[in-house]
């Protein structure tokens, strides 16, 4: 597009993939949500390849840069990279939990576990967003001071380095047992996120522990075609160590295979052109406080191991009275079109 900078006319270039971006446009349209929100982006340099937004009463303020949405358990990443380099945690460590996966009472938190009690290992927790397993990591393992100082590393309470304002996803970790579980599990309404901020979690995942910087404006050329402003890549400060960022890929990709993103995921492994590609993800899902609306979310990364296109993404779902079309379907269909769309 075009802007006026000192009575000189300038044209911006964007990094966003138009194919893509159209596609997403059109399929936020028919989710039947009350907001939607989609950020993909390439995860080793950075550039944001499509970043839409859905609101069913018309507001047309960009929700992909708001942190105005409850981050559920898309914080497990943050609390399983705070276990494997913090508490000595590994993918096959075995846990114990009582009652049911995705509720988080008081009883299910007790030390030693009691009577009635179930076996997984670390990695099923993950990929099945076991509340009890990472609720007691919290309280036991972790504690106050690991949780803020990940929770930091991970760019909570800070501004994210952007080419537009973005909000600051915001956590609080409170110093009392429950509300440490509650923070470590994602069973929280107050821990906010942003879909950009999201869509970053699986980058650092998927670029070995690095945090790249997003990007969107990547030139703007005066009228002659002379370079005004050339955008680049930039990295922060490594959030995890590259053996973390290996042993959460493979929490991730069991949430694919076996987790809570498996039904939409299966139908995408199975087609003969996308079989090869690897995959990860995690969900989230809750209520607002007022139990009027459900949030619902994934952030994933899809890769060709041939070289052929990398992506990382967020997907945020807010539904009303009447469930929509979930996350993890819009997902699937994004890297469906994206990957055959570019073969």
């Amino acid at each position: 597009w075009g802007v006026e900078e000192n009575g000189s006319r300038l044209t911006v270039k964007t990094t966003i993939d138009a194919k893509l971006q159209k596609y997403i446009v059109r399929l936020l349209k028919r989710p039947r949500t009350v907001q939607s929100a989609v950020v993909v982006l390439n995860p080793y340099d950075g550039r944001i390849l499509a970043m839409a937004s859905y609101d069913k009463n018309g507001n047309t303020e960009n929700l992909c840069l708001n942190a105005d949405f409850p981050a559920a358990s898309l914080f497990k990443i943050v609390s399983a990279a705070a276990a494997f380099e913090t508490a000595g945690y590994w993918p096959d460590k075995r846990l114990s939990y009582a009652g049911r996966r995705h509720t988080l009472y008081k009883y299910q938190l007790e030390q030693p576990a009691k009577r009635y009690t179930r076996q997984t290992k670390f990695r099923k927790a993950f990929a099945n967003s076991n509340n009890s397993v990472f609720g007691k990591l919290g309280i036991y393992d972790l504690g106050q001071e690991v949780l803020i100082e990940y929770a930091d590393r991970f760019f909570f309470n800070q501004a994210i380095p952007f080419d537009y304002p973005t909000a600051a996803s915001t956590i609080d970790v409170p110093e009392y047992e429950f509300g440490l579980a509650e923070i470590a599990s994602g069973f929280n309404k107050q821990t906010l996120i942003s879909p950009l901020h999201a869509a970053l979690l699986a980058a650092v995942v998927v670029n070995n522990g690095e945090m790249v910087t997003p990007w969107l404006v990547d030139r703007i050329l005066y009228r002659t075609g002379e370079i005004f402003y050339q955008g680049y890549c930039r990295m922060q400060s490594p959030p995890i160590r590259s053996d973390t960022a290996a042993e959460l890929r493979v929490l991730m990709n069991d949430a694919v295979v076996s987790g809570t993103s498996r039904g939409a995921f299966r139908r995408l492994r199975r087609k003969r052109n996308l079989k090869n590609l690897i995959l990860g993800a995690k969900t989230g899902t809750i209520n607002d406080a007022q139990d009027r609306f459900k949030f619902e979310w994934i952030t994933a990364y899809a890769l060709d191991p041939e070289g052929s296109g990398a992506i990382c993404m967020s997907v945020l779902g807010v539904h009303g009275e009447k469930l929509g079309v979930r996350s993890t379907e819009l997902a699937r269909a994004i890297i469906d079109f994206y990957f055959s769309s570019t073969r």
